[in-house]
């Protein structure tokens, strides 16, 4: 499976932006004026401190403000109006003050007291908006925590807080399902071995929610859509995510990286292929690596011919390493292609940029006695065992006595022959064994007809 997209890639709102939006929200009630249309009212008591606390806060000494906060809401019975908002201008005080985290416990406070009663406390809207940042408050302490019951305890909070919002918000919104989705996701992928699939299926859903919530949809959504697909093992929607990601942003190189692995995971080489030739002529994955992999998929497919065609390009341009395993691969492609000759003449050059290759050389000698040609492959099988730097010693060398055989030159096969076993790989090698024993009888049957020619 292709590795899923990580939850990096997600931006969260940060701390600061919840202080903005709440500010924004106008969450803090006037210390005056009560609102219309409800019938609750600040005690007298709690109205007599609200001066001083404004003076102190504008102070911007939230340390004092908030134990004013506190004191007063020590007095107030527990679950009274005052109460509710008290701890609701706290989590305000506590957002000026930066103390995030230190704002859950009130703002859980409030929106209960709030809740308990009919009507509520709270206007919808402010429920709505307390209920809202109490979710993003959860899931950033859960992220941050590197507790894994911890985490999964606040991820479940969020989500209960999320589905408060929904109730709240007929229709939902683009924003909140995006939050929601993330929790989700992030809940789901604690533990990235082993993910819970029916949390990213939720994910799944409420992202594609809030697709259908806005005209021109966040990025984000679609990286979390993508990322749960991949953890489904949906491979095939997967790839048509990237294709849309490609179509809406085609000057990212990612995308067509991960295109591209995609099609290969499921087994659309040609589509691989084609990918990787759309993101270069776009200036992306022209490094010698992809220009190798794109050969190597034809290759693969059978396309040998184009396979062919690009790494003799690519080599002769320097956009593809110039290392003796492309050459090889090179002939190799002209060996599938049926064209041996020229095969050996890209062997030829290969063994002129890598003068000390003797497997070069080699596979040179291989060329030409499949060609029949054991008179052209001798020198080469020759050069093969002078120069060294071979992968199995022991087989050039017996192929070297094979030919060297063969073309009557039995010298040159014997000490090839000696060679071959003398090496620890053909000491067990019955066949080098049997060949030596084979070309020692000629030998001495040669030798001994010209005794009795002498005598």
């Amino acid at each position: 499976m292709i590795p899923p997209v990580a939850m990096s890639q997600f931006t969260f709102p940060s701390p600061r932006s919840l202080l903005t939006l709440l500010a924004a929200a106008a969450l803090a009630v006037t210390l005056a004026a009560q609102q219309p249309v409800r019938d609750y009212a600040f005690t007298d008591a709690t109205q007599e401190v609200l001066p001083k606390f404004k003076t102190t806060v504008e102070a911007k000494n939230y340390d004092a403000a908030i134990a004013i906060l506190d004191a007063q809401i020590a007095k107030v019975p527990a679950d009274s109006y005052d109460a509710a908002m008290l701890n609701q201008i706290k989590v305000q005080t506590l957002f000026q003050k930066g103390d995030f985290a230190k704002a859950i416990e009130p703002m859980e406070r409030a929106l209960a007291l709030s809740n308990a009663h009919t009507p509520t406390y709270f206007e919808d809207r402010i429920s709505r908006d307390l209920q809202n940042y109490l979710t993003q408050l959860y899931v950033q302490e859960a992220v941050a925590s590197k507790n894994p019951a911890i985490a999964g305890k606040l991820f479940e909070k969020a989500d209960i807080s999320m589905q408060q919002w929904l109730k709240l918000t007929p229709g939902s919104s683009a924003d909140g399902q995006l939050l929601y989705s993330q929790l989700l996701y992030a809940w789901a992928t604690q533990n990235s071995e082993k993910p819970d699939l029916k949390l990213v299926q939720r994910a799944l859903d409420q992202t594609e929610i809030g697709l259908h919530l806005a005209i021109h949809p966040k990025d984000t959504f679609y990286l979390i859509k993508l990322a749960a697909l991949q953890q489904l093992g949906r491979t095939a929607e997967t790839a048509e995510m990237f294709e849309l990601l490609i179509k809406q942003k085609p000057e990212s190189a990612t995308y067509y990286q991960q295109l591209a692995a995609t099609y290969l995971g499921i087994g659309q080489e040609l589509r691989a292929a084609l990918t990787i030739e759309r993101a270069q002529a776009q200036g992306h994955m022209a490094t010698p690596q992809y220009n190798f992999n794109l050969v190597g998929i034809y290759f693969n497919m059978g396309q040998f011919e184009k396979a062919a065609d690009l790494l003799e390009a690519g080599l002769k341009a320097g956009t593809i390493e110039n290392e003796q395993k492309n050459w090889e691969l090179l002939a190799l492609c002209y060996q599938q292609l049926e064209r041996p000759l020229k095969s050996i003449e890209v062997l030829k050059q290969a063994a002129k940029v890598f003068p000390k290759s003797g497997q070069l050389e080699f596979m040179i000698a291989q060329a030409y006695n499949g060609l029949e040609k054991s008179d052209e492959a001798l020198p080469h099988l020759q050069a093969a065992v002078a120069k060294g730097n071979l992968t199995k010693p022991h087989q050039v060398y017996s192929y070297l006595a094979y030919v060297a055989y063969e073309l009557k030159k039995f010298d040159i096969a014997l000490d090839a022959a000696r060679k071959a076993v003398a090496d620890p790989e053909g000491a067990k090698d019955r066949q080098a064994q049997g060949l030596l024993k084979g070309i020692e009888d000629i030998i001495k049957e040669r030798d001994a007809k010209k005794e009795k020619s002498k005598s």
